[in-house]
């Protein structure tokens, strides 16, 4: 909408003839058509005298006009380029603000990302180790001592092999430990009675709890970020061009 079909339209809306009009803004006729036809541009004087008349504020007069047409043929009135410069600037803070936090959404994206990927709160490995038995051989040797080999091995194993010796010096009951750390390739814990020994039987990567949010919050921020980016770059498009 141009400057000339604003005033036809609010001279509508408010009843006014053009010659009525004309000579309450205290001109002539002929003057106010071509306003009204575009074919003039008011001064800042006449501007005002607009704008009074009609009971509008500068802004009111402004907000359907066309961004160009504005640039063009109206920043020769000090209130209309004062303003426009004003929304201007506004906007230039609003966008740069909107950067910032998109940036900065992205930055902590990243830095909860390497969190994540290098463990820092906590570790993803976990160790399983396996135990084939309890193991009585120092229990037994002691036994066999003052008693029959047979005895001991059947008191502490509970059954006798003739010939699989070291072999039969431990039961059958298996054990597993879940390990956080590594604890070498085979470990040993004494027991009241006898010892296990344990060997490693494989690595466990699973994502601890901690690691998996910051994994998650890393991929929504991000996809915050690089949205408003891309909104922002949009709408900065669209100014440019109007």
């Amino acid at each position: 909408m141009t400057l000339g079909e604003k005033l036809r339209a609010l001279r509508s809306t408010s009843g006014w003839t053009q010659p009525e009009f004309a000579r309450k803004l205290g001109i002539e006729q002929s003057y106010l058509s071509k306003l009204e036809n575009d074919k003039s541009i008011p001064s800042t004087e006449m501007f005002d005298k607009l704008c009074t008349a009609y009971e509008v504020t500068p802004d009111e007069i402004l907000k359907d006009l066309d961004k160009d047409y504005i640039r063009k043929n109206l920043m020769h009135i000090p209130i209309i380029a004062n303003t426009s410069n004003s929304k201007h600037e506004i906007a230039k803070g609003k966008r740069k603000a909107a950067v910032i936090v998109c940036s900065t959404f992205i930055l902590v994206a990243v830095l909860f990302f390497f969190i994540a990927s290098l463990e820092l709160l906590s570790s993803n490995k976990q160790y399983e180790y396996s135990s084939p038995g309890v193991n009585y051989k120092t229990e037994i040797n002691a036994c066999i001592k003052s008693n029959e080999e047979k005895f001991c091995h059947m008191k502490y194993v509970g059954s006798y092999m003739p010939n699989m010796y070291p072999q039969q010096t431990r039961n059958n009951t298996s054990d597993t430990i879940i390990a956080k750390t590594y604890r070498g390739s085979t470990f040993n814990i004494n027991l009241e009675v006898g010892s296990r020994e344990y060997y490693l039987k494989k690595e466990i990567t699973e994502r601890s709890i901690a690691n998996n949010i910051f994994l998650i919050l890393a991929v929504f921020l991000m996809t915050l970020g690089v949205l408003g980016l891309i909104v922002e770059a949009r709408f900065y498009s669209i100014d440019r061009n109007t």
